[in-house]
């Protein structure tokens, strides 16, 4: 083969795996301005969750993981489902591989409907 045809060969997988990655940027995005439009506020003082670095950040990581099992053909939204009770012991302390362990675990053991794919109790 030559040097142009192996070329060729690394060329042609870049676009698939850009668009792979934008359509899953794209849909973490849309998962965590979803969750924001929900306005969670936390505290007394009522504080928005999203203004809350550590929050925001357990957020846009339980995004990531829920776009990561969508993605790869899980069963299971990539949106987020639960509320924040359901949800605050992920938030600050999980890693993402926990949350997936988490969300596959809950999607085979409850009732929920199929595609829920609820990070619940």
């Amino acid at each position: 083969m030559t040097k142009f045809g192996i070329s060729l060969l690394f060329l042609v997988p870049i676009p698939l795996i850009a668009a792979d990655m934008q359509r899953s940027q794209n849909l973490m995005m849309d998962c965590y301005q979803e969750w924001q439009s929900r306005g969670w506020t936390l505290g007394e003082d009522r504080q928005l969750a999203d203004n809350i670095l550590g929050f925001r950040n357990g957020i846009m990581q339980i995004c990531e993981a829920r776009t990561e099992l969508f993605l790869q053909g899980e069963d299971v939204s990539p949106y987020i489902q639960g509320r924040l009770r359901d949800l605050s012991p992920y938030i600050f302390t999980a890693s993402k591989d926990e949350i997936i362990q988490r969300i596959l675990q809950v999607k085979d053991q409850t009732g929920y409907p199929a595609g829920s794919g609820y990070l619940s109790e």
